[in-house]
């Protein structure tokens, strides 16, 4: 799971990260989101409304940890959602997460 964070990390100091619900919704609306990230204790109406464009523009989407620990690995104290948005990064992220997954 480190790696994941580590990877998260970059993306947001290369500038590829849109952090927090509001800034998540926008990328995903401006077709600029590659993958959305959302954090296990993320509030229903929220997930579910995320979900939603997920679903329409064919967003994947992963859940990762909890606010605290989405919001540390961008250098925040909460987040609850981000988008990655970059592929290259993306897939990267993704594809550690189904290693870990694996493990």
């Amino acid at each position: 799971m480190n790696r994941v964070y580590s990877l998260i990390g970059f993306a947001k100091k290369a500038g590829y990260i849109s952090s927090g619900t509001m800034a998540a919704r926008t990328s995903m609306l401006r077709r600029r989101a590659q993958v959305l990230i959302m954090s296990h204790d993320i509030a229903e109406n929220t997930r579910e409304s995320l979900l939603n464009i997920c679903s329409k523009y064919e967003i994947p989407w992963i859940v990762l940890g909890s606010k605290h620990e989405l919001g540390v690995s961008v250098g925040k104290a909460y987040r609850v959602a981000l988008t990655v948005n970059d592929k290259g990064l993306a897939d990267a992220i993704l594809n550690a997460v189904k290693a870990d997954s694996e493990n």
